[in-house]
């Protein structure tokens, strides 16, 4: 979470006392800007994960895949993080562009997609968006 400070000037402290008055008395107040948030949590995987995992899953075998859709559910964007010996010795750009060939023909009906790709599972000591 992105945090900063900042003095208030007259003005706006008597705008926020307007808004939350337990805040105006305070010189300083704390911002904070929280990230996206990302669908409730849930055991199963929708149909588009469940197909991205798989078609990764065939292609690298033994692979460690997480899929999720970021994108609140509709399915246009997905965070996709791969661990994968094959990986070994690849720039970045190379790793995506292999993760990249697989997804192909699915990437061309999304928004976005975000690739993590990464040599070893130490990697995943936090879930997706945590």
């Amino acid at each position: 979470m992105s945090l900063f400070r900042r003095q208030l000037t007259g003005t706006s402290r008597q705008v926020l006392a307007s808004i939350r008055p337990s805040a105006a008395s305070s010189s300083s107040l704390l911002l904070a800007r929280p990230f996206s948030s990302t669908s409730p949590s849930r055991s199963e995987q929708s149909e588009g994960e469940q197909l991205l995992k798989t078609k990764l899953l065939e292609s690298f075998k033994d692979a460690k895949v997480e899929v999720q859709d970021v994108s609140g559910g509709c399915g246009t964007f997905y965070a996709v993080s791969i661990a994968h010996p094959s990986f070994k010795g690849l720039t970045m750009i190379k790793q995506h562009r292999a993760v990249n060939a697989v997804l192909k023909d699915d990437i061309k009906g999304m928004h976005g997609i975000q690739v993590s790709p990464r040599l070893s599972l130490s990697f995943y000591s936090m879930p997706i968006g945590g």
